[in-house]
């Protein structure tokens, strides 16, 4: 049977504890030479195609282990903090779904409001990720209440401006960005959206671990023979096992 992770003292790293938590899928690799499949991310290039990468951090598996989200949860209620962004807003507002336990977890050590929104599927295109809307409807919001807006993982925020105009259709004021990992090879501490209601205003982004994974698109010569091949996993959490049986075969 298996047990849950439970941190001990002194285990700060917490990319390591995702790895205790079977969280992180590393492409396998022969010097240049790919052993495994690339997977695909949210974000998307000029031409639709999803952008891809060999890093992947699952937080299902780490939403498996409450102790970890905990864990993560009390690094990000550090680092508001120590910036003093304790008192930027009011509510936590989580995202499907790692955001929203992750995000309660944040509520509960910041003794903040908690709401979280649901996913609504959107037509699927072939050869792509999922994507979904999301609806709040199932809380009200006080005017102007100042949302600190919960993911587990940012990406590269190329989504992030839709989802920001959807919060803000609840009359809710988003004052910050706050996640487990942000990964992103450009956003670092700072989001500035490009449109919607939020447009040109800087919203900070803090996240329990900020480690940029490198991406790429697909017809760049780092990943394109392995696009060509079919070497793609759009279904990377369904296909999860599959994933860290190859790595474990490879090591």
């Amino acid at each position: 049977m298996k047990q849950p992770i439970i941190p001990q003292p002194g285990d700060m790293n917490l990319l390591e504890l995702a790895k205790q938590c079977n969280a992180l899928y590393l492409c396998p690799k022969d010097g240049t030479v790919r052993k495994g499949p690339l997977v695909a991310y949210a974000g998307k290039d000029a031409q639709r195609r999803n952008l891809v990468g060999d890093i992947y951090f699952n937080f299902r598996q780490v939403e498996a282990n409450p102790a970890v989200v905990f864990e993560f949860a009390t690094a990000a209620h550090t680092k508001l903090r120590d910036q003093g962004l304790l008192d930027a807003f009011d509510t936590v507002c989580g995202i499907p779904q790692g955001g929203r336990s992750f995000g309660q977890m944040l509520a509960l050590t910041a003794d903040k409001r908690f709401v979280y929104a649901d996913k609504i599927p959107k037509p699927k295109e072939e050869g792509k990720k999922q994507e979904y809307s999301m609806d709040l409807s199932q809380f009200e919001f006080e005017p102007g209440e100042r949302l600190a807006v919960a993911e587990d993982v940012f990406n590269n925020f190329n989504n992030t401006d839709g989802l920001l105009a959807e919060i803000a259709g609840t009359g809710a004021e988003i004052t910050l960005l706050v996640g487990a990992l942000n990964r992103s090879p450009v956003y670092d501490t700072l989001y500035t959206p490009k449109g919607g209601p939020f447009a040109g205003r800087n919203l900070p982004v803090i996240a329990s671990v900020r480690q940029a994974f490198p991406e790429y698109e697909q017809d760049d010569p780092a990943v394109a023979a392995d696009i060509a091949a079919g070497n793609l996993e759009l279904e990377v959490k369904k296909n999860w096992t599959k994933l860290c049986a190859i790595m474990e075969s490879n090591r």
